[in-house]
């Protein structure tokens, strides 16, 4: 326990320097000023005595069981007064800046044997574990001249996890509603399936082995059963962690609680994961998931009950990108290891190299097992270019990008180079069979969700 001086000792104390100046030039306030600085002297020890012969008070902080992205969130400040007199305090929190105000701070006053609590909003901007300071509260004594710090538990981790409203209730457990949430409209296949889903009027045409003869006899008319793709396909998400999928956008206030921050593309990749674990859980497929950079970092394998979805949630909570080369040849060993049965694998990912040894040798092999599914996240960086606009350099440090430097035709000349190794990149896995998204991150989920209803009810799986 230390003391320390108030604010209103500290204006007391200029005053007293000011009453001591003055009697610098006028000998007659040097009896006052004396005399002002006993009372003071003696104020301040009795003030200091009276607040050490107090109980410390006990500050606590109570977490919210679960924070979410984007999404308004409440911790608590808990100042326990086990003194007989009532106690004023002012208590000061310590956050990370992506959590809200850093340092928010409340005056309150509590009453003998009582506990007050303040709420500190939250808005969590960044997924993960997010390590919080140290609460401070400071008691004033009696006579509000010096305070004691009473400090709060250390070492407390808010876990932020991503916002999964859209996924987990119980209407977008239903892959067509969830598609349909995100205003896309997938043409379904039916028809050509060996599983039962409706019946319908016979129409010319129709195979006549699929009539319902027990349905025909009771409607007086034809009526042909129609199938659509069995259930219990395997899908596998790989998250690719690596330094490419660090680049920002700015992001949807919709998205971050209205406060317009920017998202990487890994965020980005995290909802379209998490979006295509829901919808094939939901369609009746097993799905697992891998995280990866340099290296695997995670791995989960098929599972089809709904309560697994939070094991997916888990996974992808605390992962950041990492300033390290994105290794697919590490990837395609663990799936030889762990996924020896075909599957649908979706690899949401950014790439730079194109070389075959690195990047397209290991999917090539990858795709000889499975069906594959890249998802390049596009830098914005190439949308300037596609819609004809001069591509700016960049400022020293962050910001917005200057223009009028006279070097854009040269820098559009790179990246018209750049995306044209990108464009044979994508061409050299089409032709060995792969399918491949080049999307910005944005408009990544929507497009992954359904290009999987198609793939899952395409022939030759």
């Amino acid at each position: 326990m230390s003391l320390s001086p108030s604010r209103r000792l500290l204006l007391a104390g200029g005053s007293w320097v000011a009453l001591a100046s003055a009697a610098v030039a006028w000998p007659a306030l040097t009896l006052a000023s004396g005399a002002a600085a006993l009372l003071l002297l003696a104020a301040v020890l009795v003030d200091g005595v009276a607040l050490r012969r107090r109980p410390l008070p006990e500050l606590a902080r109570e977490l919210p069981e679960r924070a979410f992205l984007g999404r308004p969130a409440r911790l608590h400040l808990v100042l326990r007064n086990r003194s007989e007199v009532p106690i004023r305090a002012e208590l000061f929190e310590e956050l990370p800046a992506d959590l809200g105000d850093p340092e928010p701070r409340f005056s309150v006053e509590v009453a003998p044997a009582r506990a007050q609590t303040v709420q500190v909003p939250l808005t969590p901007a960044v997924r993960g574990d997010r390590g919080l300071g140290v609460p401070v509260a400071l008691e004033a004594g009696p006579l509000g001249l010096v305070r004691r710090r009473v400090l709060g538990p250390s070492g407390q981790t808010l876990r932020v996890y991503p916002d999964t409203r859209r996924f987990l209730s119980r209407d977008a457990l239903d892959p067509r509603r969830l598609v349909a949430s995100l205003g896309i409209r997938p043409a379904r296949r039916r028809g050509d399936g060996s599983e039962f889903d409706s019946l319908r009027e016979y129409t010319p045409g129709d195979d006549p082995r699929r009539l319902d003869w027990a349905a025909s006899a009771r409607r007086g008319r034809p009526v042909v059963k129609q199938y659509r793709h069995e259930r219990n396909h395997t899908v596998i998400i790989a998250v690719d962690a690596s330094r490419l999928m660090a680049s920002r956008e700015q992001a949807s206030t919709r998205l971050v609680g209205g406060h317009g921050q920017t998202r990487t593309k890994l965020d980005y990749a995290v909802d379209a994961a998490l979006a295509l674990a829901h919808a094939a859980v939901a369609s009746g497929d097993r799905v697992g998931m891998t995280v990866f950079d340099r290296q695997v970092r995670g791995h989960l394998s098929p599972r089809r009950h709904r309560r697994d979805l939070g094991e997916f949630v888990e996974l992808l909570t605390d992962v950041h990108p990492r300033i390290v080369e994105g290794d697919f040849a590490a990837l395609a060993r663990t799936l030889a290891v762990h996924q020896r049965a075909r599957a649908l694998v979706v690899i949401l990912t950014d790439f730079a190299e194109t070389e075959n040894a690195t990047f397209l040798g290991p999917l090539a092999v990858l795709g000889r097992r499975h069906r594959v599914l890249l998802v390049a996240l596009r830098d914005r960086v190439f949308r300037h270019l596609e819609a004809g606009a001069p591509v700016a350099g960049p400022r020293q440090g962050s910001g917005p990008w200057t223009r009028g430097d006279g070097l854009e035709p040269y820098r559009n000349l790179v990246l018209e180079d750049l995306l044209a190794e990108r464009e044979t990149a994508l061409l050299g896995l089409r032709r060995r069979g792969l399918q491949t998204l080049d999307l910005p991150p944005a408009q990544v989920t929507g497009a992954v969700l359904n290009r999987y209803l198609e793939m899952r009810e395409a022939p030759g799986r």
